[in-house]
């Protein structure tokens, strides 16, 4: 008898972009990384493409993607922000997929509901996009329709089942409580299981019209040992609790599955993605026992049991689906003497927010569109692609007639309001604790852009009416105050309109001293005149330029002028472009004032003769803003650098013979000696090679040493790491490039005399990758690069 073994892993992050913008922004509590994708996918999306098996000695014998072994899926939203920003990855997670289908016939990856919504809490129509949105996405990224979908937190109803099997879904998978009864055939009695089921075999729910789903039930306490109880803390522990999962039962070839967060495998748990990789290898020698995936699997062993479920119910509530709608006491435990009210009205009024946002599109899309409903589920489409053809083969299949300009842009207007509409579900936002937390935050954004889309289409009272709603909605944070409160401080100032675009695109240009750039964030930009003019300290940009959304289009073109009086005093004023405005006129009408330094009579001048309010440092986006003062700061470094340089060279006698005689240094002396050490360093890896390049480094690691310097710093290690990798990169293109390979051994060197820790991951996976590409014919010093970056070599496993 087969057994079988399946590890699923549920990879999602919610989506984070500036709704406005469309950009991730820099969010300072996943420092030191940019932001919390950046920083779980350095955590655990990249290890798992690359998870290490270690051998009794202790060196790396193995590096291996885990997601060829296991079930997966991936949120739509993450996987289109991994493509642009992190692609390596994002090309390791798509080709383990057809690596999958090599080995079994059927490829490890499932879809997801689109925007991580809780299913049976949305209408009939919004299922229907979110399944259509989901099962397109992964079929333009993985080349093939899929088999199964992840419903998010597991929350099932039947409409929502037979939705997904009305879409050509196969399978989803639930947890063992889901599951209300069972029988073996249609004619025997069902069998009331209270959440007691055989999860050792696969279900078939009957559905409306003759239409069925398959059911995975997955393995409860294995899968919540790995949440909860530190199972990851040891590879072969992992894999012996899912061997001895397998018990007596009646399945004829009984199959073992979890399902968990995938970044339990890296974040959640260090070093989770070796603990899987191992379990994963060690399961593989069992020869009674076989990994798969749900797929394949049931290629071979179709289910014949059938099940009803527990409706409204999910994996992470014990109450069903309560968690997302009321204060039914599920939280993080994070603050146990909080409430959870807040979720009821938070609920309640997007719910009255979407139900007038949908009057409005039927009726203004019902004018355009041959079915509104059928655009939007075919809207993603041109989400995917992105491109003038798969918009006009979108108008082709949708619109009545051919659209006129402004009957297009309508199009877009409508359908982008939709789809921050359901972006503002996104389940995360009534999960944790508090309503001022990051994630209702960010979905009450989403819902700000909807809004503002449907202003735009003439419509009233939205946001008056979702604030009165919210401001029920207690924060269990006084300071915070209600919803609305919130919506106030944290979602309308953030608010962006095309002027304000166009305002943080003149900022940034009069620090450079260039034209504004051609594209900003989800903005065109066209520069059509831009003047810039310096003035004792004074610096000066003014033109015309025309701004469109990307999505939307409606191109507009607006004067503009900004200002900067040195520091951080910036300021720009945008109008409306006019018949009786030019730029030379403008030119003329200040020159004047510039001369005379007068920026009093300049900035009254330029709010009246471009109109409209002025826009200051604080009206720049927040990556913008952080970009603009690290310009700065770096302008003012530049200009500080050749004294600080001199303050550190006439000091480094004093600072020695402080050291000498074990006499603290002054801090302001130890920080300047850091910093300059540091910069030499950093520089020299990157203009000096071969033995200058040892000596260099080595002169400067000793004055560290003796000025009692530790140089453990994010630049320095971030350094080391980037040439390290660039290293071992040119051996493999040149094994016997020996220049390359010495540089690797003195950047080792150096890390070890500096006692640095430099993420070697990238040089490890390269220089794995090529000692087994070589094998035995591994150069001397290619091996020693592999020994000190702890790689097996060959034969020595």
């Amino acid at each position: 008898m087969s057994k079988y073994v399946c590890i699923h892993g549920h990879f999602y992050q919610p989506l984070r972009e500036n709704p406005w913008l469309e950009v991730v922004e820099v969010q300072d509590s996943a420092a030191p990384f940019h932001d919390w994708n950046e920083r779980i996918t350095a955590e655990c999306y990249a290890p798992n493409t690359a998870a290490r098996i270690m051998g009794d000695a202790g060196r790396i014998i193995e590096i291996v993607n885990n997601y060829e072994r296991i079930s997966f899926n991936f949120g739509a939203t993450l996987l289109s922000w991994m493509q642009n920003q992190t692609p390596e990855t994002y090309e390791a997670i798509i080709s383990a997929d057809r690596s999958a289908r090599k080995r079994w016939g059927h490829g490890g990856a499932m879809a997801q509901i689109y925007h991580h919504v809780i299913m049976p809490l949305c209408n009939r129509r919004d299922k229907t996009t979110q399944i259509a949105w989901g099962l397109a996405d992964f079929e333009r990224r993985y080349g093939r329709k899929a088999k199964g979908i992840w419903l998010s937190e597991t929350a099932a109803d039947s409409e929502s089942l037979d939705l997904l099997a009305k879409a050509g879904v196969e399978f989803t998978i639930l947890a063992p409580h889901q599951c209300a009864a069972v029988r073996q055939k249609p004619d025997q009695p069902w069998q009331d299981v209270g959440g007691v089921v055989d999860v050792t075999r696969p279900y078939i729910v009957r559905l409306n019209e003759g239409r069925s789903i398959t059911v995975f039930f997955y393995q409860d306490e294995v899968s919540r040992a790995v949440a909860f109880e530190h199972l990851l803390n040891d590879g072969a522990r992992f894999a012996g609790r899912i061997l001895g999962a397998f018990d007596n039962g009646g399945a004829k070839a009984p199959l073992i599955s979890l399902a968990t967060d995938g970044e339990s495998y890296g974040h959640h748990h260090r070093f989770g993605e070796m603990a899987l990789a191992f379990a994963l290898e060690q399961i593989e020698q069992d020869k009674d026992v076989e990994l798969t995936n749900y797929a394949a699997y049931l290629e071979k062993h179709p289910a014949t049991w059938e099940a009803k479920i527990v409706e409204n119910s999910s994996w992470s509530c014990a109450h069903g689906v309560e968690r997302w709608r009321s204060d039914c006491g599920c939280n993080t435990g994070a603050n146990p003497s909080w409430n959870q009210r807040w979720r009821a009205p938070l609920r309640q009024g997007l719910n009255r927010l979407r139900d007038r946002l949908a009057v409005l599109y039927e009726i203004q899309g019902g004018a355009l569109f041959h079915d509104p409903w059928a655009a939007r589920n075919d809207y993603v489409n041109v989400l995917l692609e992105e491109s003038d053809r798969s918009r006009r083969d979108f108008l082709d299949r949708n619109c009545k007639a051919a659209p006129t300009e402004s009957e297009e842009v309508r199009v877009w207007q409508l359908l982008e309001m939709q789809r921050w509409a359901m972006a503002m579900f996104t389940s995360c936002a009534w999960f944790f604790d508090d309503i001022s937390g990051i994630e209702p935050v960010q979905n009450l954004r989403m819902a700000a852009r909807a809004i503002q889309l449907a202003r735009a289409m003439g419509a009233e009272g939205l946001e008056e009416e979702l604030t009165a709603t919210l401001a029920q909605a207690k924060s269990n944070r006084p300071a915070k105050g209600s919803g609305a409160d919130i919506w106030r401080a944290d979602v309308a100032p953030e608010l962006v309109d095309i002027a304000r675009v166009t305002a943080h695109a003149a900022i940034s240009g009069v620090l450079e001293q260039e034209p504004p750039p051609e594209r900003l964030y989800c903005y065109d930009l066209r520069t059509l005149r831009h003047e810039h003019r310096d003035h004792l300290g004074l610096a000066l940009s003014w033109g015309v330029m025309r701004a469109c959304h990307r999505r939307i289009g409606c191109e507009q073109e607006f004067i503009y002028a900004a200002l900067h009086q040195g520091g951080q005093n910036f300021a720009a004023w945008v109008g409306p472009s006019r018949e009786d405005w030019s730029v030379d006129a403008f030119g003329k009408a200040i020159a004047a004032p510039l001369a005379a330094l007068d920026t009093e009579a300049m900035e009254n001048f330029m709010g009246r003769d471009l109109g409209g309010p002025g826009f200051g440092l604080a009206d720049l986006f927040l990556e913008g803003r952080r970009s603009l003062a690290q310009e700065m700061a770096m302008q003012m470094t530049q200009r500080h650098a050749e004294t600080a340089r001199h303050i550190f060279e006439e000091s480094r006698d004093l600072m020695l013979m402080l050291q000498r005689i074990n006499v603290p240094m002054p801090p302001i002396f130890k920080a300047l000696a850091q910093a300059m050490i540091t910069d030499d360093l950093v520089r020299g890896m990157n203009r000096i090679n071969g033995d200058n390049l040892a000596s260099h480094l080595g002169g400067l690691a000793r004055q560290a040493r003796r000025l009692g310097l530790s140089l453990e710093n994010n630049r320095l290690e971030r350094a080391v790491a980037w040439h390290l990798a660039d290293c071992v990169a040119k051996l493999e293109d040149s094994p016997g490039e020996t220049g390359a390979a010495g540089r690797a051994l003195i950047l080792l060197d150096l890390s070890q005399a500096l006692e640095l820790r430099p993420d070697l991951w990238e040089a490890q996976n390269l220089c794995f990758r090529l000692s087994r590409h070589m094998g035995a014919d591994l150069p001397e010093k290619i091996s020693e690069i592999a020994t000190r970056l702890n790689i097996a070599l060959p034969g020595n496993n």
